[in-house]
């Protein structure tokens, strides 16, 4: 079983490096300015999610300590 699923992958990988390798001729131009404004917006995307994601992970821990803190009856708290 391993060794049937070691050759998928390597046939799987194999073409794709055959596939993404194998480039076409093309007539297209790209100025500096449009690989850096791709980079830009690749980071300002990967910052942004991440962003959100710290934002809204300690929101919903919050919401879960509140939770808890609701159904524990051994809390002094009221």
């Amino acid at each position: 079983m391993l060794r049937t699923q070691h050759n998928k992958s390597s046939v799987l990988t194999l073409t794709l490096v055959c596939l993404l390798g194998w480039t076409p001729e093309v007539h297209a131009y790209f100025d500096p300015g449009t690989g850096s404004m791709a980079l830009q917006l690749l980071m300002a995307s990967i910052l942004g999610f991440l962003f959100t994601l710290k934002t809204y992970w300690g929101k919903f821990k919050g919401f879960l300590k509140n939770l808890a803190g609701k159904n524990n009856p051994n809390d002094s708290r009221n």
